[in-house]
């Protein structure tokens, strides 16, 4: 089944990386999926997709639908699964962390009816993504080092001695550049 025309959100598509969140023993390949559009909206809900309304708190903020969908990296079997494929346009492979907020795809899913100790239903896997609006995800550098001048000193071994001669230090330097008072009078009781 496809679903066209869909702003992925926060998507987690790794294929070496899958998000532990839910489960550590079957981490998941997962993305939010988000629209405002009244019909897209019943048509994910035809569906049978887990169709969540969402009012922002933010003053002036449009109310939009969303719906979280995913892949188990491990099967129930056991076996691993295929990751996620990520495509665009030409049908060429695209990497999955480049993906940004607000790209758009068309969306390959798998459905299936289920029924078990926790319940029956139909579970929906997301199997691919062909993004028609690729957004590239650059990252956030607001915390990285910038460029700046390091003061380096270097120091000299000289011998130290305090007025009684109880001891005597010397400066060493060590490999790292740092420098270190090292006592290097003996103390007689020692022998």
């Amino acid at each position: 089944m496809l679903l066209n025309n869909c702003e992925i959100w926060f998507p987690k598509l790794d294929p070496n990386r899958p998000s532990k969140k839910f489960s550590k023993q079957r981490p998941t390949w997962e993305i939010q999926i988000r629209t405002t559009d009244r019909a897209q909206r019943k048509e994910w809900l035809d569906l049978n997709l887990n169709v969540k309304d969402v009012v922002p708190e933010e003053e002036g903020a449009a109310p939009y639908f969303r719906v979280n969908l995913k892949k188990k990296s491990i099967k129930a079997n056991g076996e691993e699964s295929e990751p996620v494929e990520v495509l665009n346009g030409n049908l060429d492979p695209v990497d999955p962390n480049s993906i940004g907020n607000g790209s758009i795809g068309n969306l390959r899913l798998f459905q299936y009816e289920y029924d078990g100790e926790t319940g029956s239903g139909i579970a929906t896997v997301l199997m691919g993504i062909q993004l028609v609006k690729h957004i590239v995800y650059a990252g956030s550098r607001d915390d990285e080092f910038e460029k700046s001048e390091t003061e380096v000193i270097t120091s000299v071994n000289k011998e130290m001695e305090d007025p009684e001669g109880d001891e005597a230090e010397e400066t060493e330097e060590k490999s790292d550049g740092a420098s270190v008072k090292v006592n290097t009078k003996r103390n007689p009781d020692e022998f």
